[in-house]
């Protein structure tokens, strides 16, 4: 008996394989076969042709008992049955007539629909997939920027390494804006600077990950600025003008008389640069009161008798808890 073509062997499965290693086999062979891959290649055409065939019997439970009994006689429906071009047929109480057009495969279906038809995403519409060219890898380093620039913006030269094969490296001097306002873990977006694509030519994206390096006196949370700042004990009694740093050169600061250690003073508008609403932030300053050290016996005396002629007890509220 004569079984026609042997689609077992054009997805290159045997006749117990399971359907996932006949789903897996078919798109091995599109993917190798397909039309858009091998333009103009008549030879590959009709492979591909052949391959979604055998993928459409082997694929159909129904279609597939009737083809393992009968071969492709058995799909056919017997000589004459249905139309030319077009084979149908009922095999012996095994399924349904089934109508299978060949001529359906002419049209070749883009990547898009032969890995959505075998992963279930297939919607429906037959497109032609797109030639934009895709681009290649994105790279990602992480630098490190001083405090002032990362408040300030400026401009960072930086060296990127690149492989060009398996053993060897290649070097690029990169110069990168650094934008004002930016803060730690901030990524920095530098267009065209990552791997080349060898088929389209097109490189992928370059991603600085920010670490920006303490201040020896400035604590920065968000777009605020905090400064522990240091007052003498005449300074926070009877209160006083100071010049207090910021992050752009100094200010005045009235300290209020009586003023207690832990207290926070604020310059508004002396913060950081909010980069998306360009408004500022504040400075707060955190006044320490510091007692004068290594006096000599003179100034001790001196604050005994102030001790004595200023009368107040700051231990109030918590002597009536001593016994």
């Amino acid at each position: 008996m004569h079984r026609g073509k042997d689609y077992y062997n054009i997805l290159g499965v045997n006749r117990g394989s399971s359907a996932d290693e006949i789903k897996k086999a078919y798109r091995n062979q599109a993917r190798k076969y397909h039309p858009d891959i091998n333009p103009g290649d008549k030879k590959a055409e009709e492979t591909f042709k052949d391959v979604q065939q055998a993928y459409e019997i082997l694929s159909d439970p129904e279609k597939k008992k009737a083809y393992d009994m009968f071969g492709e006689a058995g799909i056919r429906g017997g000589p004459g049955g249905g139309q030319p071009g077009q084979w149908t047929g009922n095999f012996g109480g095994f399924g349904e007539n089934i109508n299978f057009d060949p001529s359906g495969f002419s049209g070749f279906s883009s990547f898009e629909d032969i890995f959505g038809e075998i992963f279930g995403t297939r919607s429906g519409r037959r497109h032609r997939p797109s030639r934009a060219p895709t681009k290649g890898r994105d790279f990602e380093y992480q630098i490190e920027v001083d405090f002032n620039t990362a408040i300030k913006g400026g401009t960072r030269d930086i060296k990127i390494a690149r492989e060009y094969n398996r053993k060897n490296y290649s070097t690029e001097t990169i110069s990168v804006k650094i934008p004002a306002g930016i803060d730690n873990n901030t990524k920095i977006r530098v267009a065209g600077k990552g791997e080349t694509e060898i088929s389209s030519g097109k490189r992928g994206d370059l991603y600085l990950k920010v670490k920006v390096t303490p201040h020896p006196i400035f604590k920065r949370m968000k777009n605020n600025i905090f400064l522990d700042f240091p007052v003498t004990l005449f300074e926070a009694a009877i209160g006083s003008s100071v010049e207090v740093p910021t992050i752009d050169s100094t200010a005045s600061l009235k300290i209020p008389a009586g003023i207690q250690t832990g207290t926070k003073l604020r310059l508004k508008g002396k913060g950081v640069l909010n980069p998306k609403t360009r408004e500022r932030g504040d400075l707060y300053v955190n006044v320490i009161v510091t007692m004068p050290q290594n006096l000599s016996e003179d100034d001790k005396k001196k604050f005994e008798e102030l001790s004595k002629s200023i009368k107040y007890n700051p231990r109030t509220k918590i002597e009536k808890f001593i016994r």
